[in-house]
């Protein structure tokens, strides 16, 4: 809880006033000191979305932005037209919902921008995640379009995905991001796909689960 509480770069005190219960509960709660109650935990995801729970990518080179202080300086980072770390490494789910919410709606221009035009794969494929998760049809139809005509896009958010599903070694993901049916355990990649393609926040999620169970139904279907 604490982890994705700081992955969202807010403070105790400001997870308090979201939640109403008291600074030193959660503290304490977060800690272990005492148990976390069910009105705890459905506070802590009405507050952060109930992707708080999910696994990370095995990406050795993830990047978490983590405090306010920091992500306000990429917020401001990305304002003015810098991508900073965004072109280098992929960044970790709460971090692409932490900026996403921050971004006006010039930083949402400048996201859309990065996705087709940025100079890296990496940049398009980060821009694309935070875009994902913000809501609005046109958001949506651009992610789609962009998975749909940009192939070394499409190759990392699926090796993301299958990653972050299954927890198989990056090296292991884009082999399978390339041939889905090799996966070591294909039906259970197609179970965890099922589910992502129903996933009501996240376009990305819901694109590369179909896309995986199209792929994966003459192995799962023997």
């Amino acid at each position: 809880m604490r982890t994705a509480r700081l992955d969202a770069g807010l403070s105790l005190s400001r997870m308090a006033e979201l939640t109403h219960f008291s600074k030193p509960y959660l503290g304490q709660a977060e800690t272990g000191t005492r148990t976390a109650t069910m009105d705890v935990v459905d506070a802590y995801e009405r507050v952060l979305g109930a992707g708080m729970w999910r696994k990370e990518i095995t990406h050795p080179g993830l990047t978490r932005i983590k405090g306010e202080q920091r992500l306000s300086a990429l917020v401001q980072s990305i304002r003015s037209g810098s991508p900073d770390v965004l072109s280098k490494r992929p960044t970790a789910h709460a971090t692409d919902v932490a900026v996403g919410t921050r971004m006006d709606p010039d930083g949402i221009r400048q996201f859309r921008q990065w996705m087709t035009e940025g100079e890296t794969a990496t940049l398009r494929t980060n821009s694309l995640s935070v875009l994902a998760k913000l809501p609005g049809r046109e958001n949506a139809e651009l992610v789609v379009q962009v998975l749909e005509e940009d192939p070394k896009v499409r190759r990392l958010c699926l090796a993301s995905d299958i990653s972050r599903l299954t927890q198989v070694d990056w090296k292991t993901a884009l082999r399978v991001a390339d041939d889905l049916p090799s996966h070591p355990e294909p039906r259970k990649l197609a179970r965890k796909a099922a589910k992502e393609a129903v996933d009501p926040k996240d376009t990305e999620s819901r694109w590369c689960g179909s896309y995986m169970l199209r792929h994966l139904a003459p192995v799962v279907g023997r």
